[in-house]
């Protein structure tokens, strides 16, 4: 009987232990989903802005052409 006891026991803290890592992983996926969001908005703000720049050197390559 002890030996079952002990083997619940266990099983009951096992089982805690999968629920908390189960609940870190969600938490964990949910701030990769975050930052994946937050990367492809400075990745679009950069090409934004390189886009900005070309134009820019561009008119003034097209003004001193003149």
């Amino acid at each position: 009987m002890q030996l079952i006891d002990n083997l619940d026991s266990k099983i009951e803290k096992l089982l805690y232990e999968y629920e908390k890592v189960k609940l870190e992983n969600i938490a964990l996926l949910k701030k990769v989903n975050e930052l994946k969001n937050e990367n492809d908005e400075l990745i679009k703000n950069n090409q934004d802005m390189i886009l900005a720049i070309n134009s820019t050197l561009a008119l003034i390559g097209g003004k001193d052409s003149e």
